[in-house]
C-alpha cells in the first residue's frame, strides 16, 4: 500500500501536493501528482517529456538542488485563469529556500491541470525560467512582454488566414499542444504548416493579455472568438532560447 496521495479532488489539491511530494524527495509520490503524458516547457530552456509515471519517477533527482543549499520549495498561492470541467490553467510558481529561510531561486509557472478520468493531475508546466533575486529588471520584462505579445498576435493573425508557413516561423519544435490526457508533439515546421493550412476557421476577435512575465519568457493568455460563434481560451509559452524568441507550447480550453 502506498503512503502518498494518488487521487486529487481539485486542481489546487494536485498543485499543493506537487510541493509536498517534492519536499519528501519521493519520486513515486511526485510522479503520482501528474497526468500523463506530462510535459514541462521552459520559456527560455529545454522541454521535458514524460510518457508515464515510471518515466517521471525514474528521472527525479534532488542531488544538484541540495548542493545549492536547498531545503524547501514553497508554492505561490495559485489563481485559476481559465477553466472547464476537465481542464484548468492555474497560474502559480515557486521559490526555493535554504536552511536559513533565505530565497535561493524563483520561477513563475502556469500549471495545466487536467481531469482525464476521476482525478485531477498536472498535465503540463509552462515555466518562465529560473531566476535569482535582482534578475527581475522591469525594463527587460517590459521588452519581453512586447516581443512575446507581437509573436502571439502574428501567430493568431496567421491562423486566421490559414497561413501555415507564417505560423511555423514563430514556433520552436517540437511544439507541444496540451490536451486532456494527451499531448500532441508537432515535430516540424512542415507538420505545423500542413495542419494550419487545412483549417477552415477564422476569428472575429482575439484578445491577448499577460498571465506571467519575466525578462526572457512570457506566458500569454488568449481569448479567441471564431466567426462561427465558437472560440477558445489559451495559454501560450513564449521565450528566448539561444537568443531567438519562439512559441514553445500551447494549451487550449
Amino acid at each position: 500500500m502506498t503512503k502518498y496521495k494518488m487521487h486529487f479532488d481539485t486542481p489546487e489539491e494536485a498543485y499543493f501536493e506537487f510541493y509536498k511530494a517534492d519536499a519528501s524527495q519521493n519520486g513515486d509520490a511526485w510522479a503520482a501528482v501528474m497526468s500523463y503524458p506530462h510535459v514541462r516547457v521552459a520559456a527560455n530552456g529545454p522541454t521535458m517529456y514524460f510518457n508515464t509515471a515510471r518515466d517521471y519517477a525514474d528521472d527525479a533527482d534532488w542531488t544538484s538542488r541540495i548542493a545549492t543549499g536547498w531545503v524547501l520549495t514553497r508554492g505561490r498561492e495559485p489563481v485559476r485563469f481559465h477553466e472547464s470541467p476537465n481542464k484548468v490553467h492555474l497560474v502559480g510558481g515557486w521559490t526555493r529556500y535554504n536552511a536559513d529561510d533565505d530565497p535561493i531561486l524563483w520561477n513563475r509557472v502556469t500549471y495545466i491541470i487536467t481531469k482525464p478520468a476521476d482525478s485531477w493531475g498536472i498535465q503540463a508546466r509552462f515555466a518562465l525560467g529560473t531566476y535569482h533575486d535582482g534578475q527581475d529588471d522591469e525594463t527587460a520584462i517590459a521588452k519581453a512582454v512586447e516581443i512575446a505579445t507581437d509573436y502571439v498576435q502574428r501567430y493568431y493573425d496567421a491562423l486566421d488566414k490559414n497561413d501555415g508557413d507564417a505560423c511555423a516561423t514563430l514556433c520552436r519544435f517540437p511544439l507541444l499542444d496540451v490536451g486532456v490526457g494527451e499531448v500532441t508533439r508537432i515535430e516540424s515546421a512542415a507538420e505545423l504548416a500542413q495542419q494550419v493550412n487545412e483549417r477552415t476557421t477564422s476569428f472575429s476577435n482575439v484578445n491577448i493579455e499577460v498571465a506571467q512575465s519575466g525578462p526572457e519568457g512570457v506566458l500569454l493568455a488568449v481569448t479567441a472568438d471564431e466567426a462561427s460563434g465558437n472560440g477558445e481560451q489559451a495559454i501560450l509559452v513564449v521565450g528566448k532560447v539561444e537568443g531567438v524568441w519562439t512559441i514553445g507550447g500551447i494549451s487550449r480550453i
